[in-house]
């Protein structure tokens, strides 16, 4: 297995060096050079001949072949113009494969059947949340930094708990399938990471709005007492009586409760 990963990173090496890209750590490049990680993302991704994948940040395309290798489809997106003229180089008359040279913040998430991302830990909000809200797949694969992941599936009243968590509970069902170490990538990050399998949930999409509007409005007073909190940002505290225990703190209230402030507030919307 060392011996392996040697060699994987002796090619990401070779291969960064022959089209003149230098990691930046601004837009959190690390490449894959870990076989075991690659197969547990793979594994989790279970990529099935004829399906269409969304690969978000395709970087050298250590993913990219082995989900094409499977026979599945891959539109493979990369905001590096470098990475791009690799893309295009190593996957040159291969049908399976559409590189496309964009932001994937600033594109529309196709219809396709899986998402999968190695996500740079400065667009992790974002981009979750864009995932969240353009539901036009059945099941995300994200390799996350440990600590952002571990924000996605907290309980509320924990340290952890705040608005990521809120969204992401009620846009999705969410698991951890594994975790990565630091080691299994070049540049080597400073911490670990998770690979978070997610499966959207649309019942709840039209509040996608009210919620995150609301979450942004209570979770800046997170530790304060939602009757306090609520007149503080101008919401009627006598709107949710009956509705939750007003002596609850905002970081306690469970994701479905945040549900049902928002759906009684568009029904009466504050003057």
């Amino acid at each position: 297995m060392q011996h392996e990963q040697a060699s994987l990173l002796r090619q990401c090496k070779e291969l960064l060096k022959k089209y003149g890209v230098k990691p930046r750590k601004r837009l959190g490049q690390s490449f894959l050079i870990s076989r075991k990680a690659l197969d547990l993302i793979v594994g989790a991704l279970d990529p099935q001949p004829g399906e269409l994948l969304y690969e978000i940040g395709a970087g050298l395309g250590t993913v990219t072949a082995e989900v094409a290798a499977r026979s599945a489809r891959v539109l493979a997106v990369e905001i590096d113009g470098g990475l791009i003229a690799a893309l295009k180089d190593r996957f040159a008359g291969n049908a399976l494969v559409d590189v496309v040279h964009g932001d994937a913040l600033e594109l529309p998430v196709p219809r396709v059947d899986k998402v999968v991302s190695n996500v740079p830990y400065s667009i992790s909000s974002k981009l979750l949340l864009k995932l969240l809200r353009e539901q036009n797949y059945s099941m995300a694969i994200l390799t996350l930094q440990r600590e952002f992941a571990l924000r996605l599936v907290a309980k509320p009243g924990s340290s952890d708990y705040g608005r990521l968590s809120v969204s992401a509970q009620l846009f999705a069902d969410i698991e951890i399938v594994g975790s990565v170490s630091r080691r299994a990538f070049y540049p080597q990050p400073e911490v670990d990471s998770l690979v978070v399998r997610l499966r959207p949930r649309s019942e709840h999409l039209s509040f996608f709005g009210d919620v995150e509007r609301l979450t942004a409005a209570l979770f800046s007073q997170r530790r304060r007492k939602l009757a306090k909190v609520a007149k503080n940002v101008g919401i009627d505290p006598r709107l949710l009586e009956g509705l939750v225990d007003l002596e609850k703190r905002v970081y306690e209230l469970t994701p479905f409760e945040v549900l049902e402030i928002a759906r009684t507030l568009r029904l009466a919307p504050q003057r």
